[in-house]
């Protein structure tokens, strides 16, 4: 290596340590508090991730509306080795984001300079959409690594070829030539063959990556028309790495082939294509002229992934990015323009003796990845964007890398032109040095004030990632208590229990999930707590119940009866608010509170539940106003999919006929029941404003969905054979 390449290295590991560096600080600041809980996205990561570890393998995860497995593969490794903790979600994007930056870094020296190498790593970051993405536990945050890595080894094999490397060498001496055979024993097959084996695994990360893929025959194209010379060389190992990719993410597609209906995600975000079929071009020129505004004007305007409105770039970096995107422009096209055999194509510099390669192929190749990636946003428009987009995060960041160091080589030859002036050239190149470092440590400041107090405390994310809930897991982290009862609005086994799975440390806790808007559910447990939320309290009729529950103190510990209820601490803006603790002991309560009606003995459907009393609040009522009810279950046997009916049916035809009226909901769902707890089920049933006067027998019970639409059901029946149990005939008045 010659003295000028071993200098320019260590300045390269220098700047990319300090840029490294400062990325760490930013992604490992506050990452147990910020985001300020988990989305129900990241926390079913979490519940994926934990099943890996007990045993569960797929090449297609169904849980939610359906995703690629990879991520939660890595996740639960990091799980195996901190434990199953929410942080290892965390962790995992932290680190899939800085080995972006470093893999981005690398291609980028390879294909252009260490300059614009330490460029584009710095502009990741310290920008605020890499920052938001590395602290997210979200699959997607792998396709750009993984991308990435395929674009770095595809051209570590370019640059290997061996014909390329035997004409790069005539002009070498002995010595080095000798070097050369002594150390580099490397195949450009072994890089394409990495390189099929990176691309193929993108295909397990994130819907992108089924167009993002097409960027290396794109650039095949490219290199046919504009550095012919290459293609020879090159042909054979691009199909092999498309082979290689396409062999290892077949199990995925034959797998979705098998089950169109796992994918679901596909079929909502297909919408404007679909529209296209259909001749309505509408959806879609919307859709794009939204898409493309999220690199300058306007982006994503979900609280969750953005601060709404925000583009991917800022004000001085969009205009340096522009001027990248014209010099980029013009690199790829001027090979086309110039289409005379002597034409020299400009070429990227040796680096450790790797040989040449036209700059306007990597020029073009990150035209085409730019434009691949955003293809999704313009599909689906601006919303959630920044995570649609995702494949094209590290590309971006090249291009006002570019823009800032043609300026500087621009100005730099200019006065070295000129006579007599060598300290205002050494002056002019400490200023430009010092402007780009205040540029990217200002923007760093930008980022840190939008990120870790703008956006982390706005009211709206601290709702999109359930604040509430994180603070109740840290309340009970810390009490000494078994039996809990907990109001949410998403008591659903994918949303808040999810969630309570990676961040619930106290292995003594059991909780149990209910909306409190529609019922209250009470632990069988000697002592329990009842948790309310802001966003799911008790409606005034079950309220009255709790009156015998006391508060806790700090320890837990019980306080005498009629002190008022504690509030878990919370800042002043949030929205789900106040977060109420009851304790209950349940002898007194059922000593207090029994149902108007009891039903002795009690009626069980199946082994599921079964009804023990119930409240009718009017056994008249005039139509157009609100029947209430209150129905009283003991539950028995937890049953995922498991709903409760009420039916106000016609008169003529008894219970079997067809409901007039009814109000099918359950407060708290069927796979997270305990035995022996007990359900107070609130009923509103609004009587159509044309029901006839008269004698309407009102009944109750339960079905299972025999199918995911539930077109489908299968009612539970009674001890003696009945799928339903009359409460009481009800009077519409006339």
């Amino acid at each position: 290596m010659q003295i000028g390449e071993a200098q320019e290295k260590q300045q390269f590991l220098g700047w990319m340590l300090v840029v490294l560096l400062t990325a760490v600080a930013l992604r490992l600041f506050a990452l147990a508090h910020i985001p300020p809980g988990l989305t129900h996205d990241e926390a079913d990561h979490g519940l994926t991730a934990l099943a890996i570890l007990e045993g569960t393998r797929a090449v297609y995860f169904t849980i939610g509306h359906g995703r690629e497995p990879l991520y939660d593969y890595v996740t639960a490794l990091v799980m195996a080795g901190i434990g199953p903790t929410f942080m290892a979600g965390r962790l995992t994007a932290v680190f899939a984001s800085l080995l972006t930056i470093a893999g981005m870094a690398a291609w980028v020296r390879r294909a252009f300079d260490w300059q614009t190498a330490v460029l584009t790593a710095a502009g990741l970051s310290v920008s605020f959409w890499p920052l938001m993405a590395a602290r997210q536990s979200l699959r997607s945050i792998m396709l750009p690594l993984l991308f990435v890595l395929t674009v770095l080894f595809f051209w570590r094999a370019l640059t290997r070829s061996p014909k390329l490397e035997a004409r790069s060498r005539k002009s070498e001496s002995l010595i080095s030539d000798i070097g050369h055979r002594i150390t580099d024993h490397r195949s450009p097959i072994t890089d394409y063959g990495i390189a099929g084996l990176c691309l193929g695994l993108t295909f397990y990360t994130y819907i992108p990556a089924r167009i993002l893929w097409l960027v290396f025959p794109l650039t095949l194209g490219y290199v046919a028309l504009a550095a012919r010379p290459l293609l020879a060389r090159a042909w054979r190992g691009v199909l092999l790495m498309l082979v290689l990719a396409g062999i290892l993410a077949l199990p995925l597609f034959l797998y979705l082939a098998a089950n169109p209906e796992a994918e679901i995600r596909i079929r909502e975000l297909s919408g404007p294509l679909t529209a296209v079929t259909q001749g309505n071009l509408t959806p879609l020129w919307q859709n794009m002229r939204e898409g493309a505004g999220i690199l300058f004007w306007r982006g994503d305007d979900f609280w969750r992934y953005n601060i709404p409105g925000r583009p991917l770039l800022g004000l001085v970096m969009a205009l340096l990015a522009g001027g990248g995107l014209v010099l980029a422009g013009w690199w790829a096209l001027r090979p086309l323009i110039k289409r005379h055999p002597d034409t020299r194509l400009r070429r990227t510099p040796a680096l450790s003796g790797d040989p040449w390669l036209p700059v306007e192929v990597a020029a073009f190749l990150a035209l085409c990845w730019l434009l691949m990636g955003l293809v999704p946003a313009l599909v689906t428009g601006a919303s959630l964007s920044t995570t649609q987009a995702m494949g094209m995060q590290p590309v971006l960041y090249l291009f006002p890398a570019l823009a800032i160091r043609n300026i500087g080589n621009s100005q730099i030859t200019q006065i070295s032109q000129m006579k007599n002036l060598h300290n205002l050239r050494n002056l002019c190149i400490v200023f430009f040095r010092l402007a780009v470092v205040f540029l990217f440590v200002g923007t760093a400041v930008l980022t840190s004030r939008d990120y870790f107090r703008i956006w982390a405390n706005a009211p709206e994310v601290r709702v999109q990632y359930e604040a509430a809930m994180t603070a109740v897991m840290r309340y009970l982290n810390e009490q000494d208590v078994t039996d809990v009862a907990i109001s949410t609005i998403t008591p659903g086994q994918y949303h808040t229990p999810a969630l309570a799975r990676v961040m619930l440390t106290n292995d003594e806790v059991t909780p149990r999930w209910f909306d409190g808007r529609t019922g209250l559910l009470i632990p069988h447990a000697p002592t329990a707590l009842i948790i309310l939320t802001g966003f799911a309290p008790l409606p005034e009729a079950l309220h009255g119940y709790l009156g015998t529950a006391t508060s806790t103190g700090n320890g837990g510990s019980p306080l005498s009866a009629g002190v008022s209820p504690i509030t878990i601490p919370q800042p002043a803006t949030d929205l789900d608010r106040p977060l109420t603790v009851y304790q209950l002991h349940l002898e007194d309560w059922q000593a207090a509170h029994q149902p108007a009606t009891a039903v002795n003995p009690p009626v069980p459907f199946g082994e599921a539940a079964a009804l023990i009393g119930y409240d009718v609040a009017d056994t008249a009522v005039a139509p157009g106003r609100v029947l209430q009810l209150i129905t009283w279950w003991q539950l028995n046997v937890p049953v995922e999919g498991i709903r409760l009916f009420t039916h106000l049916t016609e008169a003529l035809t008894g219970a079997d006929g067809v409901p007039i009226a009814q109000a099918d909901l359950l407060a708290a769902p069927g796979e997270s029941w305990m035995a022996g707890d007990r359900l107070l089920q609130w009923h509103e049933i609004t009587i159509p404003p044309d029901t006839p006067p008269g004698q309407y027998p009102l009944i109750v019970g339960w079905y299972t969905c025999l199918d995911t639409a539930c077109k489908q059901t299968r009612r539970l029946l009674t001890t003696t054979a009945q799928d339903h149990f009359t409460i009481q005939e009800i009077t519409v008045t006339p």
